[in-house]
């Protein structure tokens, strides 16, 4: 068997190679030999390079909604996980798509949500003081699970005791949104959806009963152009906070710090400069992506990208991992460079669906490393047998031991 055939892309699984130890050499490969990729597991295309990828991102040809009604033609469109879905911002498309985002963009700006940085480091510092007396720790479980669900519940005024309850549906709800959907995996998001939209209507009729100075009231009583949310948009957005946040950041501090331990010199740089932290993160949401595809969009014309026509009708994706590793745009790709000048990478999407809770997650995972470099200088990691979770088109890591 040549090199080549052994790179050949597997047709008959996920494309976004969910569990893959290391999927980069495939999508390099795929990138370089079918930029434009028709999978005939997702029958769709999967668009692979940089360019292309930026184009179909920012063309309004493509609609999310038209997919969403696609996959509730498969499973019900009163299925609770996609009535959820069809009120996120993320599967609006304009006019009403651009209201929301003007009415949320002023709460989720880098300003306000550099607000919650005082309540991230008192997090972070938190669950590392209970790290501290073990010498060693699953990162995941122990720290970067809990994190991003805590912050994002204490934003919203959500009772301590019930931050756990809440991050155990929203795993439920993020398993069931891969780029291909099973029975199974309808059936747990749907299971979860039920609890946590019971749950948050008691939450709102609370918060309209006696205003607080959270989130949750901010979303309640916010208005844009003489109109505010409902209800059932209210709930959504808080699932959207929680399913994005809890997967991206997650994942994020994981990868990032693996990065780090497979590439020592790089580790040892940041831990004499944490200056460099800002650049640091952008360069691990480059490299190993959390999310390893936005969802798909239809076409709603014919669109020309990279030399393929994808047909009115047809589903579409980009395949992140490969774009961000394309070497058309990212000079020496495959190394990883903490102080990367140039990083214009795609792990928040871009165009109009680029990722309203960006600012949230980097702010987090920035404290988060900032906090792991000066706490646990000599952290290193306890085993090399690692597995990664085939979580749909999300990169998550089982678990990450550590020793300090």
């Amino acid at each position: 068997m040549t090199v080549l055939e052994a790179l050949a892309f597997p047709d008959d699984c996920d494309p976004t190679l969910p569990g893959h130890p290391d999927p980069y050499p495939l999508l390099n490969h795929l990138r370089e030999t079918d930029p434009v990729h028709w999978s005939d597991y997702l029958k769709g295309w999967c668009i692979t390079r940089y360019a292309d990828a930026s184009s179909y991102l920012r063309d309004h040809r493509f609609s999310r909604v038209a997919y969403l009604e696609r996959v509730g033609s498969q499973f019900g469109a009163d299925a609770p996980a996609l009535k959820f879905q069809s009120l996120e911002l993320s599967f609006t498309d304009p006019p009403e798509h651009t209201w929301v985002k003007g009415l949320l963009g002023r709460l989720f700006s880098p300003q306000t949500m550099a607000k919650a940085r005082p309540h991230i480091e008192h997090s972070v510092n938190a669950m590392l003081d209970g790290m501290a007396g073990a010498h060693q720790a699953d990162l995941i479980a122990d720290f970067a699970y809990p994190l991003p669900g805590d912050v994002i519940a204490a934003m919203l005024g959500v009772p301590s005791e019930d931050w756990a309850m809440l991050r155990e549906w929203v795993e439920g709800i993020v398993v069931s949104r891969g780029i291909v959907r099973t029975p199974e995996m309808m059936a747990e998001g749907d299971r979860v959806a039920k609890l946590f939209h019971e749950y948050v209507s008691g939450l709102i009729a609370k918060r309209r009963a006696a205003r607080a100075d959270d989130l949750v009231s901010a979303l309640i009583f916010g208005e844009e152009k003489g109109r505010r949310m409902s209800d059932d948009q209210i709930i959504t957005m808080i699932e959207t906070l929680f399913a994005a946040g809890h997967s991206t950041t997650r994942s994020l501090v994981a990868n990032g710090m693996l990065a780090l331990f497979k590439n020592p010199a790089e580790y040892e740089r940041l831990r004499n400069d944490l200056s460099l932290i800002p650049s640091a993160v952008e360069e691990m949401l480059r490299f190993d992506p959390p999310t390893q595809a936005p969802s798909p969009q239809v076409a709603t014309d014919d669109v020309e990208i990279g030399g393929r026509t994808i047909r009115k009708g047809e589903i579409a994706t980009v395949l992140i991992g490969a774009a961000n590793r394309d070497p058309r745009e990212f000079a020496d790709p495959e190394r990883f460079d903490i102080a990367r000048k140039h990083n214009e990478h795609l792990s928040f999407s871009m165009g109009a669906h680029y990722c309203l809770g960006a600012s949230l997650a980097r702010l987090e995972a920035q404290v988060a490393f900032a906090a792991l470099l000066k706490r646990f200088p000599n952290m290193r990691l306890g085993s090399n047998q690692l597995q990664w979770h085939k979580s749909g088109r999300f990169r998550v890591l089982a678990a990450l031991p550590v020793e300090f």
